[in-house]
């Protein structure tokens, strides 16, 4: 008699079991602040960057191809407004999760956007833990304005590639321990998980990092990401 070994049963999986993921499109025109965007990306669990696009025809099309649930969004262009770009996806993706990024604060909060289910802006002057912070809340469902943004005129004047005379600093005014923190700074880390790295007190990389912008000329991280650039020191 011919017996049958019945193989022991897959465990059933629930939902705690099941990575939750969510797809992230990006939006912008400035490929350094793209990069600066992908880095504070990489840090947040859960989250997969479908793709990228850097004009508003471009990001419709990649929306409508890959179906993301959140979309992180330039306010202005090259061909068109961010809101235009909402308007048209809503059609298609009416729950799409949207994060404004913007270069042009201003003291108006359009009831336009938020008519069109706007989760956020976020200010493109913050830094990595701010931007890490306003995208885990906007991801998470809630409404996150780190700089009350209004639409800025189509005319408005577009950052220059490189802020000031920066561009004109080489590397070697930096020392190597500022050079090594201003690599980790534009990797997305915070000044303490730079302190924890290099066993300093965080307190001496802020004086670091005041210093690196000092001689540097820059403001903030996005200034310094864009020298690091342009002087090939990105990892």
């Amino acid at each position: 008699m011919t017996r049958t070994i019945k193989a022991p049963e897959e465990p059933s999986q629930t939902p705690s079991d099941i990575a939750l993921c969510t797809r992230v499109a990006m939006v912008e025109d400035d490929p350094v602040y793209r990069q600066f965007v992908r880095q504070v990306l990489k840090k947040i669990d859960g989250v997969e960057l479908v793709g990228e696009a850097a004009t508003g025809q471009e990001g419709i099309d990649l929306c409508v191809r890959t179906k993301p649930q959140a979309l992180l969004l330039d306010l202005v262009l090259p061909d068109m407004q961010g809101v235009e770009v909402i308007k048209t996806l809503r059609h298609e993706l009416p729950h799409l999760v949207v994060l404004l990024l913007t270069a042009h604060p201003s003291n108006e909060l359009p009831r336009e956007l938020l008519k069109l289910g706007v989760q956020g802006f976020a200010d493109k002057t913050a830094t990595a833990v701010d931007l890490t912070k306003t995208i885990r809340s906007v991801l998470a469902g809630g409404l996150s304005y780190t700089s009350v943004a209004g639409i800025a005129p189509p005319t408005a004047e577009r950052p220059i590639s490189l802020p000031g005379h920066a561009e004109n600093v080489k590397p070697e005014v930096l020392t190597p321990r500022e050079r090594e923190i201003a690599a980790l700074v534009t990797g997305a880390m915070s000044s303490k998980e730079v302190a924890a790295k290099l066993g300093l007190s965080t307190r001496t990389v802020e004086k670091h990092r005041a210093n690196i912008y000092a001689k540097l000329g820059v403001r903030d991280v996005v200034g310094l990401t864009r020298w690091c650039m342009y002087h090939g020191l990105l990892h």
